[in-house]
């Protein structure tokens, strides 16, 4: 039964020219803060008709995707990632819709404005939102893809959870490459375009597609409703604010639960309580870029999953009462 729910839960980031001279390129850029690259960043990944190929690396699974983005005046706004090995898996974006097609399980759809599988949806929405518990940082200039890039860095004010390396095409303000990293500075999980192709006008593909009949709207997570138990979370991390709550049942196997999910802007974090079952483990820590850590709490099993250092799972786990 454990490897059902944890399964279950964790299935439940400017190149000028003319007259310029290097030197006074150079200078004009560095003129430029963080939160103004991030912003061009998040402007170009709302507003730009590109089509690209990524890879996305977290723990030893290496993933290739195709990756499409369309902004046309009659079908609106499409967005649409493709997954290049394994079984067929999509998700496709069609405004404020999100839909995940995969051949090895239910499709089902959420409502959202962002594809959040590779980038947080932070990073589509202006830094303000993000600078009560980050900051942003400009590093130098390098070449990626073959482009002009621009490196930043996203740093959190009490280096208490995780940090990301950005470098973003001067010309355009897309992501070029990712990088997370904890609190030691190791690397958790990367991503880097292979290519990409910005266009004038939306790709071909992403109108036809806008078309197609999504899969089942899922009730929405986010809402703040009555739990079962009378254990709740008791504390949050600085800059964390607690989202939604509910109980539900689990998608495999039922187990009924209750769920609080907590964000600080970028990163997010659930905790789920459960009563403990026989078969059940508890003490369990795995650490990557989204972490998970479980205990046992009287009668009760308490686990944290999401995008938060393992000594912060720990404490949020541990002021569950």
């Amino acid at each position: 039964m454990i490897t059902r729910l944890y399964r279950s839960i964790l299935c439940g980031a400017v190149l000028f020219a003319g007259t310029f001279s290097a030197s006074a390129q150079q200078a004009s850029e560095q003129a430029e803060s963080g939160a103004d690259w991030f912003n061009r960043m998040a402007e170009a990944l709302t507003e730009l008709n590109f089509e690209a190929s990524l890879v996305h690396v977290h723990g030893d699974q290496i993933e290739p995707y195709q990756w499409l983005q369309g902004n046309d005046p009659e079908t609106g706004s499409t967005e649409l990632l493709i997954q290049m090995n394994g079984p067929d898996f999509r998700i496709l974006r069609v405004n404020n819709k999100v839909a995940h097609f995969n051949t090895s399980s239910s499709n089902y759809a959420l409502k959202s404005d962002t594809i959040t599988a590779i980038f947080p949806a932070a990073f589509s929405q202006p830094f303000e939102r993000l600078s009560h518990s980050y900051q942003v940082t400009v590093g130098g200039g390098a070449r990626v893809l073959g482009r002009n890039a621009q490196h930043i860095r996203i740093l959190s004010r009490d280096n208490q959870r995780y940090s990301y390396a950005l470098w973003i095409d001067r010309k355009h303000g897309m992501p070029l490459k990712m990088m997370m990293m904890n609190q030691s500075g190791d690397v958790v999980e990367q991503m880097q375009l292979t290519s990409l192709s910005v266009r004038n006008t939306a790709p071909e593909i992403t109108k036809e597609i806008s078309n197609i009949e999504m899969p089942p709207l899922l009730k929405d997570l986010r809402v703040q409703s009555a739990t079962n138990y009378s254990v709740e979370p008791q504390w949050a991390p600085r800059g964390f604010k607690l989202l939604s709550q509910q109980s539900h049942n689990l998608v495999v196997d039922s187990t009924p639960v209750d769920h609080y999910l907590f964000s600080d802007g970028l990163a997010e974090y659930s905790v789920y309580v459960a009563e403990l079952t026989e078969g059940m483990e508890t003490d369990l820590a795995l650490s990557s870029s989204h972490t998970l850590f479980s205990k046992r709490y009287n009668n009760f099993l308490v686990t944290v999953v999401g995008q938060v250092p393992l000594a912060m799972a720990q404490r949020i786990a541990a002021e569950v009462k």
